[in-house]
């Protein structure tokens, strides 16, 4: 008891001779953390999830990849976030899907075919975003690509999405300025369609 007396004594008479300045710059046991508005809403994403290739100075290709499968659609999402956010930093107001389509594949074109959009103005629908699959099933080395216009289910043959060993997803986009096409159901608003997803999504792993 007393020693812990004479110490706590020594340390008073030290930090009186000490000068403010050297004070100032001794860290405060316990720091405040930051206010929860000042951390980010959606994680940072590792190393090698996403990544973006510039085609043009407006059309870019964005790419998110991941070992451990969730769903379709939370994938999907996290990619159209990516997409909201990169039009955005761009200076852009809105972008417009590039659908990978290829000859041959089945499903109306929502620009030109689909009679569900006749008289409607758009400012994005989750249903118009669809990037284009592959993956690796457990026990295989061969990648199998599945893209939303080839007809056939997303896992055909019986195929576990639990086995998933890796996956790869990607979506080409136009940036584009000013008032957005209402009329086109394949292009989005970037900060509404920000706003959407931001409390919903976070990078795969």
């Amino acid at each position: 008891m007393r020693r812990s007396t004479i110490f706590g004594f020594a340390m008073i008479v030290v930090c009186a001779g000490m000068p403010l300045a050297a004070l100032a710059q001794v860290p405060a046991a316990n720091p405040t953390p930051p206010p929860a508005d000042a951390m980010p809403m959606v994680p940072a994403a590792k190393p090698g999830v996403f990544a973006l290739k510039t085609v043009n100075p407006t059309r870019f290709t964005l790419t998110v990849t991941g070992k451990t499968f969730t769903s379709r659609e939370a994938v999907e999402k996290y990619l159209g976030w990516r997409a909201a956010e990169h039009t955005l930093a761009q200076g852009g107001t809105w972008f417009t899907l590039v659908e990978g389509r290829m000859k041959g594949d089945a499903g109306s074109d929502p620009v030109n075919d689909d009679p569900a959009r006749a008289g409607k103005s758009y400012s994005f629908r989750m249903v118009y975003w669809r990037p284009v699959w592959r993956y690796k099933m457990a026990g295989s080395a061969a990648w199998s690509t599945w893209s939303p216009f080839a007809g056939a289910a997303f896992f055909a043959d019986g195929k576990d999405p639990k086995t998933v060993t890796d996956f790869e997803v990607s979506a080409d986009i136009v940036v584009r300025k000013g008032v957005k096409d209402g009329k086109n159901p394949l292009g989005f608003e970037a900060a509404a369609l920000s706003d959407l997803l931001i409390n919903q999504v976070s990078p795969p792993e």
